[in-house]
């Protein structure tokens, strides 16, 4: 399942996407699609974080 979400970027946090897309050499990508990719990576590694600390409760609700 894919859930869209959509959000706003500072500048700032915006340049650093495009420096950041540049310095992995994924041009052959749309930015949006980097942007996600990056995000994704993020989340798996906080979760695997939390996980491994014993704070991620399956099925609680928000």
């Amino acid at each position: 399942m894919a859930v869209t979400i959509e959000f706003r970027l500072s500048d700032r946090d915006y340049y650093k996407l495009r420096l950041l897309k540049r310095a992995d050499k994924r041009s052959e990508i749309t930015f949006n699609d980097y942007a996600e990719e990056l995000l994704s990576d993020v989340l798996s590694r906080k979760y695997r974080e939390y996980d491994r600390q014993g704070l991620i409760k399956e099925d609680e609700d928000d």
